[in-house]
């Protein structure tokens, strides 16, 4: 067995290989969108996505507000624009305009979802919950949409500065 080093809890929550990284869009007359590096598949049966969004972050407010926001995936294609988006504030800028993306109308919510993205997921939202430095807010998945060439890895991954793309699978259960 290899040896092993303590780590602080701050290192230990950090050690995680990679999160997928997404843009959250909501509201419809106050829109917004939003990188989100903190995002998780919280139920399968029923559907319920999660979001970990920091109550200092202007869309914490608009998610508080509006009753539901969409989760979209976007490609490496993407990166220059989901840079610009975790890194402006909606409160000053259209992220939309200024990242040249396509807001397009919810299928079966009000929030907009992002044209240009692999795979977009329209969620209802069921509730929050403050844990430590975020708030989850937690959404049924009511609609979803993905390119036809979509496979899981063109999604971007997101963890400690770095983008990435998933590995090739080493293994299938």
């Amino acid at each position: 067995m290899e040896q092993k080093v303590e780590l602080s809890p701050g290192d230990a929550a950090k050690a995680f290989p990679a999160f997928p990284v997404v843009l959250v869009a909501m509201g419809d007359t106050e829109r917004n969108i939003i990188t989100v590096g903190i995002v998780h598949a919280m139920s399968l049966k029923p559907a319920i996505v999660g979001i970990g969004v920091a109550p200092s972050r202007h869309s914490h407010k608009l998610l508080q507000k509006y009753p539901d926001f969409s989760v979209n995936i976007p490609g490496k294609e993407l990166l220059d624009q989901v840079n610009l988006c975790g890194s402006k504030s909606g409160k000053d800028v259209d992220k939309f305009k200024e990242a040249g993306l396509t807001a397009v109308k919810g299928k079966k919510i009000a929030s907009p979802v992002v044209g240009e993205c692999i795979v977009t997921i329209e969620c209802n939202k069921t509730g929050s919950l403050d844990i430590g430095d975020r708030t989850w807010f937690f959404g049924d998945i009511v609609y979803a949409e993905a390119s036809k060439n979509y496979t899981r890895d063109k999604g971007l991954l997101y963890w400690g500065g770095e983008y990435r793309l998933p590995s090739k699978v080493i293994r299938r259960r």
